[in-house]
């Protein structure tokens, strides 16, 4: 007797249940994707920060070690041309570009420099314009009182005044912050929560780097967002 062997059936998706299925796909990706592409985002800003604070504070100690000072020692930016002006101090010993003379994102004819990794380093003659900033005039020198060695307080500790840049750390590409209606810098305050953009004022002092605000800390120390 011969013998046959009999396959199965299988029933494949209807039209309607298909529909019904990518539409279902559709609305998951809608909600979920949006969300993974802000962290990639942000996981890159944080990331590039990083390395910009690890270029900066490199060059200090490197220029302390060979030269034997430091930011605090450097050439008020009101006169930014000056061979000891803190614009020169960074960008003779990093791997530049291209530089301007008269940056205009922060409302003032800045120096600045951008480097091969396509960060912009941003040197403000008049830091007050910087929005979301306590920064005074003097901010623009890492001094007192524009004086180039520290002063001591009226209880008699040793007082530094910083200095401030720009970082941008993905250079032109967007989303770089909107001017306010002062034409100054659209940056986080101190104590703002926001989410991490590409934009960071960067406090320079004596000795090292650090980033200005809750935004751009959470940022350099911590490793991922709450």
């Amino acid at each position: 007797m011969n013998s046959r062997k009999y396959g199965k059936i299988s029933k494949g998706f209807t039209l309607a249940e298909a529909l019904i299925t990518l539409v279902i796909i559709g609305i998951i990706a809608a909600l979920t994707i949006p969300s993974i592409l802000i962290n990639t985002e942000q996981n890159e800003y944080r990331s590039a920060l990083k390395k910009a604070l690890s270029t900066l504070n490199q060059v200090i100690e490197l220029n302390i070690a060979l030269e034997g000072y430091g930011p605090i020692e450097t050439v008020d930016m009101t006169t930014p041309d000056d061979e000891d002006s803190l614009y020169n101090f960074f960008r003779k010993r990093m791997n530049i570009l291209s530089t301007s003379k008269a940056f205009d994102m922060g409302g003032t004819a800045n120096y600045t420099f951008f480097t091969v990794d396509g960060m912009r380093y941003e040197f403000p003659q008049d830091p007050t314009v910087i929005a979301g900033g306590n920064f005074a005039a003097n901010n623009g020198h890492c001094g007192t009182n524009n004086k180039d060695l520290p002063q001591e307080d009226t209880e008699g500790t040793e007082r530094v005044e910083p200095c401030v840049i720009i970082v941008d750390v993905n250079g032109q590409r967007k989303p770089n912050p909107q001017k306010d209606k002062t034409k100054g810098y659209k940056v986080p305050a101190a104590t703002s929560k926001s989410k991490i953009l590409d934009v960071y004022p960067i406090i320079i002092t004596d000795k090292a780097a650090y980033p200005y605000g809750v935004v751009g800390q959470r940022a350099a120390f911590k490793e991922h967002d709450n």
